[in-house]
């Protein structure tokens, strides 16, 4: 594939440009129209000789793979096109969309190929066999294994949505053609037909896989949690930087691959010059955008450290909290100390699978500093992990 790469995408190795993953989708959107016409067009002449439904099913799945791959190639040109005002993130979700789009049409296949199979079990016609058939099958399967290592092979690339889903529809059509090619055998030696059930075992895993393949493609649009191995390289790299303490309430926003806009909480010393932090703000900024190709956008938390009696309180709560669950983190913990009584200000975050409430968080707080001197009023934020 690295051949075939340097042969038709320029720049192949630069896929965080716009421009060079347009290159990936239009050269396997091409290639996916010529080889599927092909397939088609020998497909559909030998089934319609032979009588065999099952492939001539599977020849209109592969008119259907070749419009998936219009679809694909349109998808990228859209996602190729740079923000603007109506669109200030960007089109690149576009991808999201025809792999979607792809997902349907390997549905609809896959229902159509069982109406078709029923119908030629009820009412079972005979089926004619010829050298030629086996020729053109075996060459089918072939080429659907190179269709489906070059989406796999560019999909990884890219990280595109569309192209794995490309890639996982031409994994079904080996398996169906295989099939194909075992109820050929079968019929040619036997003469038992067993082309209709051969070919509603092959529609149930085309719908199978669909479905699998539908809910896949949704969940990026709907948003879902980032990499864990992408967040944990944007928090090192903050962390790198001298002068930063830590981080909390880093969000990801994902309009599509090589689109990420990251908003993420900053700690650094309260006693440091605040216009020196603003500009390592400034700098880590302008680094993700000149290196990663990301957008991030910090909210600086100035922490006090050096405070024996908050650090002493901050570790009272922290503890009692892990009392109650491990999982439970706290961050902007501050305190505002009064003559009758203190303010105790932090936020809590709760894992979605954790049921405790407030109010439980609250009464153990209030048990940790029972013995405090003055009262502790406790002012609670509760707070997701959105990564």
């Amino acid at each position: 594939m690295k051949l075939f790469k340097k042969l038709f995408i320029k720049n192949y190795t630069q896929t965080d440009k716009p421009e060079v993953r347009f290159a990936y989708g239009k050269t396997a959107g091409i290639f996916g129209i010529i080889t599927n016409s092909i397939l088609f067009s020998l497909k559909i002449l030998v089934g319609i000789i032979g009588n065999s439904i099952t492939i001539i099913a599977d020849a209109i799945n592969n008119l259907s793979d070749a419009g998936s791959s219009v679809v694909t190639l349109l998808g990228f040109k859209l996602a190729s096109r740079p923000a603007d005002k109506e669109h200030p993130y960007g089109h690149a979700r576009y991808e999201f969309i025809t792999g979607l789009i792809v997902a349907l049409f390997v549905l609809v296949i896959g229902v159509l190929l069982g109406k078709a199979s029923i119908e030629k079990i009820i009412t079972p016609e005979d089926v004619s066999v010829s050298f030629i058939t086996y020729i053109i099958l075996c060459a089918a399967i072939l080429l659907k294994l190179i269709q489906m290592l070059l989406y796999f092979d560019f999909g990884k690339s890219i990280n595109s949505p569309s192209l794995k889903a490309s890639a996982i529809d031409s994994r079904n059509d080996v398996i169906s053609t295989t099939a194909v090619l075992i109820a050929t055998i079968v019929i040619h030696l036997t003469n038992v037909n067993i082309d209709g059930y051969m070919g509603l075992a092959v529609s149930l895993f085309i719908i199978i896989s669909s479905i699998k393949l539908i809910k896949e493609t949704i969940e990026p649009l709907l948003g879902t949690a980032p990499d864990k191995e992408f967040v944990e390289t944007v928090k090192n790299k903050i962390l790198s930087y001298n002068g930063v303490l830590g981080i909390h309430d880093l969000m990801v926003h994902n309009y599509g691959a090589a689109h990420s806009f990251i908003m993420v909480h900053v700690e650094v010393d309260a006693h440091s010059d605040i216009q020196k932090s603003h500009d390592l703000m400034d700098t880590i900024e302008r680094d993700f955008k000149n290196q990663m190709g990301i957008v991030l956008s910090i909210h600086m938390d100035p922490i006090v450290t050096d405070d024996e009696q908050t650090n002493e309180i901050k570790e009272k709560i922290i503890t009692a909290l892990e009392g109650l669950n491990s999982s439970l983190k706290i961050h902007d913990f501050r305190v505002v100390f009064g003559s009758t009584h203190n303010n105790i200000i932090f936020d809590v975050v709760i894992p979605y699978e954790l049921n405790i409430s407030k109010e439980e968080i609250i009464a153990a707080c209030n048990t940790a500093t029972e013995n405090s001197v003055v009262p502790c009023y406790f002012v609670i934020d509760i707070d997701r992990n959105y990564i």
